[in-house]
């Protein structure tokens, strides 16, 4: 970080200090739709047939679930991580559905990783 030469050496420790709060914050947030405000839960999904469209991929998700899911990353060409935008019961029956629509997926995890805001 760079900053001027007229700024006094306590002026700049505190702007950093703002600075490094702010994004010390919105890392530690939980993840929110910007559609409907609701938290968003990370799955993993294992395709029954290999794919690369990343926007099938969540569309499919999305349909399947009945619930906004976005695309987060891929590990393979079957496996893919997702964002279902959802909280609580809305999410348990999200996630049965994916797991019942076995034409699609062979498998449907919750991602279990730890993050910030968990």
């Amino acid at each position: 970080m760079v900053f001027p030469t007229t700024m006094s050496g306590v002026a700049a420790a505190a702007a950093a200090c703002v600075l490094a709060a702010t994004a010390l914050a919105a890392c530690a947030a939980p993840r929110q739709s910007a559609a409907d405000g609701a938290a968003s839960l990370r799955v993993m999904v294992k395709l029954t047939h290999a794919s690369d469209d990343a926007r099938a991929i969540a569309a499919d998700a999305a349909r399947v679930a009945g619930v906004p899911a976005t695309y987060a990353a891929a590990t393979s060409t079957t496996w893919h991580a997702l964002f279902l935008h959802c909280a609580g019961a809305r999410c348990d029956t999200a996630i049965a559905r994916l797991r019942a629509a076995d034409t699609l997926y062979q498998a449907v995890e919750i991602d279990g990783r730890k993050t910030p805001a968990s």
